[in-house]
């Protein structure tokens, strides 16, 4: 399974530390087992279940969070460096960009009539948390653990490290323009 996720989200192979890669992609792994996906689900499920018939998959919505994320990254960093701490932490960012979604796998399931839906364990837990529990049990940091479990409204009113803040922002960016194209904002 390893080989087929690395082949669909290439972006994993961003993470210039070899230890926090491999947690990262194992846990793509633990979500994906967990919620009896496949990896080649990650682009039939669609990023939201907010409005029907979604067009785009989690696969397409996590990378273009990750690339968008990668390219605030470079612009910023390059005009704050110097600037005291204002610069933001590479792998920390594309680390949390990449698994920012990753509850999804536990909080929805494919439904006999084939449709998408929320499954029994996220009708309790939103996937910011299940993916937050995830992350944590395969090695991922607290700080970016941090990120996946607050870059949704439960981060609301929270401290967002700086890293978080722009996940948060790409995150809702992508959700707030696909669905302005399909005509619901």
């Amino acid at each position: 399974m390893k080989q087929a996720i690395i082949e669909l989200l290439p972006e994993i192979n961003w993470i210039k530390d070899n230890n926090l890669r491999e947690a990262v992609l194992n846990s793509h792994v633990d979500a994906l087992t967990e919620g009896g996906w496949e990896a080649e689900d990650m682009d039939k499920i669609p990023f939201a279940l907010a409005f029907p018939d979604c067009p785009a998959s989690y696969l397409r919505h996590v990378q273009a969070v990750t690339r968008m994320c990668r390219s605030i990254l470079e612009e910023y960093n390059s005009i704050y460096q110097g600037q005291g701490d204002f610069v933001l932490d590479y792998d920390k960012l594309i680390a949390g960009a990449l698994l920012h979604d990753i509850g999804k796998f536990i909080e929805w399931e494919r439904k006999a009539d084939g449709k998408y839906g929320k499954s029994l364990a996220g009708k309790h837990l939103r996937h910011p948390l299940s993916g937050m529990i995830i992350s944590i049990r395969n090695g991922i940091p607290a700080d970016i653990a941090h990120i996946i479990a607050y870059h949704a409204h439960e981060g609301e009113g929270a401290k967002r490290s700086p890293e978080a803040v722009i996940v948060n922002k790409v995150d809702m960016m992508n959700f707030d323009s696909i669905r302005s194209h399909l005509g619901y904002l």
